[in-house]
Order: C-alpha cells, then structure tokens, then sequence
C-alpha cells in the first residue's frame, strides 16, 4: 500500500488519514462485517490507533463480539457509510478499504471468518483462508 492511506465517506463530512504502514489487510467473512457491509465480506485494513486522525463526526454502534468483548462499528451519520470498526480496549483501527481514496491500493492478504461465510461468496485460492481469526503478533 501507499505511505499515506487517506479517504473518507459518500458526503464527504467524514475524513481520515494515517502514516502508518498497514498492520495487515483481510477480507472479513464474519456476520457482523457481513452486516456492516451489506455484502458477503468486507475488505478490511488493521491499523495502529494511535496512527489515525479522523474528522467530522461519525456515530458509533456497539455490538458484543464472538471473544465477549465490545465491538464499535462507525459510520458517518449524514450518507451512512460505515467508516471503521474498534475493539474497545485494543489499539487498533479496522479500516473499511473501500472508503479509501484509491481502493486499488489493497490487497487482502488472508480470508478470515470463513466459517460464516454465505454459500454464494467466492474466495480468491491464492489466499490463506481461517475458520475464525487467525494468531495475531506471536
């Protein structure tokens, strides 16, 4: 991916950027990311928190995740586009690729939650696929 990762959502009310080089990316098969996107998947981007500046206002939806921890997903408010995901208590930004500027730049490195996927969805073969999420950091 590019050094800088900008973009934002429909309207425009809703920026973010970051330096940061991408922890990973991945296309997302569980339910939530299902619902989120509207769709089978949704292609995603980890990045460090601390890393990521936002402006405008998004609002946040809270959801109970599959570890019983608190998930937050945002969207902006005026158009509805869903912008990121948190796990509350984790530095980490899930990032929606397709709000970016250039979302040619990604490339999914893995397929995850594939348990859940839908009959219907198609999965590139040159991709490592997980039943869940995969080991992270060890």
């Amino acid at each position: 991916m590019t050094k800088k990762i900008e973009g934002g959502c429909l309207c425009g009310a809703v920026r973010y950027e970051s330096d940061a080089e991408p922890l990973f990316a991945v296309n997302c098969h569980c339910r939530h990311c299902q619902m989120t996107s509207g769709s089978t998947h949704l292609p995603g981007i980890g990045l460090p928190a601390a890393a990521f500046s936002l402006t405008g206002d998004v609002t946040w939806y809270k959801i109970t995740n599959d570890r019983g921890g608190t998930s937050m997903r945002s969207f902006c408010p005026t158009c509805g586009t869903p912008i990121m995901g948190q796990i509350e208590g984790e530095e980490l930004v899930f990032l929606h690729a397709i709000t970016l500027d250039d979302p040619s730049v990604f490339t999914p490195q893995m397929d995850i939650f594939e348990s859940s996927a839908q009959h219907f969805d198609r999965f590139d073969e040159a991709l490592p696929r997980f039943p869940g999420m995969p080991p992270m950091g060890e």
